[in-house]
């Protein structure tokens, strides 16, 4: 499929699907309902934010297109300023500076391994991956800097957002 055709493609059978040098790769599901008060848990944090009173957005399984590896992903969660927003509303392929993906328990780690090199070779600053089973938070500010977080330890988006920080306990209302 040419990456213009997958711009304008809407699946209707469920899956989530990402762009990797023209071929369609299928996650299990696009974001479940299940994880829907943990996404609105995370903007309200972000609404207290300098990044939210400036016009930034914490938008969710938005295309993201990673032009110097030919591959447009779907992140569950992505940041982007209101620069950004601006210039993408003129057409303009923006890079969020952080990303949220959620674990699924039938994904392999190497495909969260290979999105976040691809992420953080694309630009991305900081990605939280998040598992709701667990009630774990893995904060990544470059492929090989990680911190895991638990129970009532801060999840930052420095350097990304500065200002953003959300206990785990907050994120999974524990």
């Amino acid at each position: 499929m040419s990456l213009e055709k997958f711009w304008d493609f809407k699946a209707e059978d469920g899956f989530k699907y990402e762009w990797i040098n023209g071929v369609l790769l299928a996650s299990e599901y696009m974001m479940k309902t299940s994880e829907l008060l943990t996404v609105v848990r995370i903007q309200e944090a972000f609404r207290h934010t300098t990044a939210a009173r400036e016009g930034g957005a914490l938008l969710a399984e938005t295309k993201v297109f990673l032009k110097a590896l030919n591959r447009a992903r779907i992140p569950d969660l992505a940041y982007f300023t209101k620069e950004e927003l601006l210039r993408s509303e003129q057409g303009e392929e923006t890079i969020p500076k952080f990303v949220i993906e959620f674990i699924s328990p039938t994904d392999r780690f190497k495909y969260y391994d290979d999105k976040l090199n691809e992420y953080f070779a694309s630009g991305v600053q900081t990605v939280w991956l998040l598992d709701r089973e667990k009630k774990r938070v893995w904060v990544f500010t470059s492929p090989k800097e990680v911190k895991i977080c638990t129970d009532d330890d801060i999840c930052s988006a420095a350097p990304a957002i500065p200002d953003f920080q959300i206990s785990v306990n907050q994120i999974f209302n524990s």
